[in-house]
């Protein structure tokens, strides 16, 4: 499975490689896209797939006027059997920080950040996985986003959802218990739901969400307007670690080291929402959403 994250209005070529005991096999016949809404609405026809090389093939995903998320089955027949693998695109608003100015910022002379040396798929890709933990530690995300989730109904006029700093509700269906039919809300009701920077659907009408398991399912967009320059250059400095970090004399797992001179040097470690780098971590916390730590305490 691969994501693949795109600017809104933009289209993307992806690509994908079907293998078969480790060793890219072509496919017989037609290879054929399939793109969904993670409503299960179809977007547009099947795309067909062109073949770029042994067993990969790629395809033009169109683009979105709004933030979404898209399912993307790659539909084939490989080695006799019938193949159905799914990758991800996401729209997004923005990105942390721009692959050319990620160059810019490790250029030397020494070490040239050239497409030669890491090529743009490598820092987009890992670009992603920065952004991911970013979003993690911070509990935020810092450019516009999209998301479509299930949630249980309080029996209050809050919802509780696990993305901050909600920006607008784009649709919300209620059951009135898993399993049932989803009944939309209307124009008027909608207009009433007001997405908080805590992440909570309030509903201003005087309804409630009926109390319930995964009988709530809405769709809204998050995240903060704009990067902040900080954070950015804090995933630039991550980005390089990620790509280019070398092995040292020091064992991977070692929290503290002895140099020949006497002197000990504790290693700072990841966690669960921590890098290891406390100039990283500091930036990520420092523009991140307070709301949730205070609750978290």
């Amino acid at each position: 499975m691969a994501l693949f994250r795109v600017l809104v209005t933009t289209g993307v070529t992806v690509q994908h490689t079907f293998v078969v005991d480790g060793v890219a096999t072509d496919a017989t016949g037609t290879v054929t896209v399939v793109v969904k809404r993670l409503d299960g609405s179809a977007v547009g026809s099947a795309l067909t797939a062109t073949k770029v090389a042994t067993g990969r093939y790629s395809a033009v995903v169109p683009a979105s006027t709004v933030l979404d998320a898209w399912s993307l089955d790659w539909t084939a027949t490989v080695s006799g059997s019938a193949v159905v693998v799914r990758d991800w695109v996401e729209h997004v608003g923005g990105f942390m920080f721009d692959i050319t100015a990620a160059r810019e910022a490790h250029r030397t002379q020494a070490n040239p950040w050239n497409a030669g040396k890491y090529s743009d798929a490598l820092l987009v890709s890992k670009r992603i996985a920065v952004e991911q933990e970013a979003e993690a530690i911070a509990h935020t995300a810092f450019v516009p986003r999209y998301a479509r989730v299930a949630l249980d109904g309080s029996g209050t006029d809050s919802i509780v959802t696990p993305d901050m700093d909600l920006r607008a509700v784009r649709t919300v269906k209620v059951a009135s218990r898993y399993g049932s039919s989803y009944v939309a809300l209307t124009t008027a009701e909608l207009a009433a739901v007001a997405p908080l920077g805590s992440g909570v659907l309030a509903r201003d009408d005087g309804s409630i969400w009926p109390r319930g398991r995964r009988n709530v399912i809405a769709e809204y967009e998050y995240g903060q307007d704009v990067c902040p320059i900080e954070v950015a250059d804090a995933g630039i400095m991550r980005l390089r670690y990620m790509v280019s970090s070398t092995r040292t004399s020091v064992p991977d797992r070692a929290i503290s080291y002895t140099i020949l001179e006497g002197g000990v040097y504790r290693m700072a470690q990841a966690g669960k929402r921590s890098t290891g780098s406390p100039d990283i971590d500091a930036a990520y916390l420092r523009h991140g959403n307070e709301t949730f730590w205070l609750a978290a305490r």
